[in-house]
Formats: structure tokens, sequence, C-alpha cells
């Protein structure tokens, strides 16, 4: 146990430690920690960059929180849009039904231009197709 918390304790020191590079007389490169009695260089050996740490991941984080909150807008949006068109045609379709009903009674046509006509019979009767028509294409219930 004292062994592996002092290999622990000694592992920054070893990630820093100089590392020595030198060619035999066969031409063999050789690398070690203790420098040899032969010509060698030293190699400057930087520890890689930490994986999940620093600036570079602390933006990724944030751009993937803006992406996030961006998507939840849009739905939101998107759920807003689709009520207004339920209630809009909803409304269409109590207006709809209330015609159907007015059809069936007694009534007049007024022209834009504000005269007054009496339907037909045949007239009324397309009228009430029409609108049964859409009813059944527009409204659920």
């Amino acid at each position: 146990m004292k062994g592996l918390i002092t290999l622990l304790a000694l592992l920054p020191l070893l990630a820093s430690a100089e590392v020595y590079r030198w060619q035999d007389a066969d031409g063999n490169w050789h690398f070690g920690d203790q420098p040899p009695q032969e010509q060698h260089e030293t190699l400057d050996i930087k520890a890689p960059p930490k994986i999940g740490q620093g600036e570079r991941v602390r933006e990724i984080n944030e751009r993937a929180l803006r992406l996030r909150q961006s998507e939840k807008a849009q739905q939101k949006e998107q759920a807003s849009e689709q009520q207004k068109q339920q209630n809009a045609i909803a409304r269409q379709c109590r207006e709809a039904k209330a015609r159907l009903k007015r059809l069936h009674g007694r009534f007049v046509y007024h022209d834009e231009d504000g005269s007054v006509s009496h339907p037909t019979l045949d007239q009324v009767e397309i009228d009430k197709q029409e609108v049964r028509q859409w009813i059944q294409q527009n409204c659920t219930s």
C-alpha cells in the first residue's frame, strides 16, 4: 500500500522528467531517463493536453447549451403556432355548423351591393351540401 501511495506521489515528477536519446555504435537509437556516458541529446517532451478541460471544451459546452435552448424555443413556437391553427379551425367549424343550422330555417341572401335575394330550394340544397362537405373534411366532431 505504501508503494502505491509513493508511486502516486511521484507520478507528477515522472511526467515532467527529462528524457535522453542517444545512438549506439550499431546505429540503434535508445531512450532513457538517465543520461548515458556517451554523447546524447535531451528531448523536451510535453505532456499531452488534458482532455475535457480548458477554454475550448467550455466553448463547446456553451454552444451545445445554446443549441438546446434554441431547439426548445423553436419547439415551443411550433406548438404555439399549431395551437393557433387548431383554434382557427375550431372557430371555422363552429361557424360552418351555425351556417348549416341557418340553412334549415328561413333566410335571405344579402349580396355585396346590399341587395336581398330569396334563394331557390335547389340553391339551398347546394349550399347545405357544400357546408356539410367542408365540415366533413375539416372538422373532427
